[in-house]
């Protein structure tokens, strides 16, 4: 996978931000399952600083580019169980929260910390003190910063909607933070 995906980002290195974004974490993550993370490193501080040139010149434009690598390597350690670093990668990715956070991206955050609470949960892992207060003060951000975002965009198809109030990234943050501590707590 990775010479496809190089090929694609060699041609627009120049403008790396012209790169679909999932494409430049797709060759992230290539990296760094073949050992290469010195060369998934470059690449992102590469579109960390095309992002930040352009966010100079438009302070109001989002951009995603760096938050999507972000989620993806961040969710590829989850799943191979390193939720230390991953769950930190997915924290990173969505700061500065209220550019970051939205419907999209908390749904792969979610994930992840859906992933770790039950891990937890069951006893199957154990994550150092720090990282857990990281956690509850990243959910507790996501709380004040989604009063105004969907936690999803409802289907056409569905009989019932969701009740405002819980369609919100607030919301799930709650919920999230209210399990974390219980399971803290236990």
């Amino acid at each position: 996978a990775t010479g496809f995906y190089e090929q694609l980002v060699k041609r627009n290195y120049d403008n790396i931000l012209d790169v679909s974004a999932i494409v430049l974490a797709n060759l992230c993550v290539s990296y760094i399952m073949t050992g290469q993370n010195e060369d998934a490193e470059e690449l992102m501080r590469k579109i960390e600083k095309e992002e930040e040139q352009l966010i100079y010149s438009d302070p109001d434009r989002k951009i995603f580019h760096l938050c999507i690598v972000n989620l993806v390597i961040g969710t590829l350690y989850c799943s191979k169980g390193n939720y230390e670093f991953g769950i930190s990668r997915v924290i990173k990715s969505l700061d500065p929260y209220p550019k970051k956070l939205g419907t999209d991206t908390w749904f792969y955050a979610k994930r992840c910390f859906l992933a770790m609470l039950e891990n937890l949960s069951k006893q199957v892992i154990i994550i150092k003190d720090s990282v857990l207060q990281e956690c509850l003060t990243f959910l507790s951000m996501c709380e004040q910063y989604g009063q105004n975002v969907k936690a999803i965009v409802e289907a056409p198809l569905e009989l019932e909607t969701l009740h405002p109030g819980k369609n919100t990234v607030t919301y799930e943050a709650r919920l999230l933070k209210a399990l974390l501590l219980e399971i803290i707590e236990n």
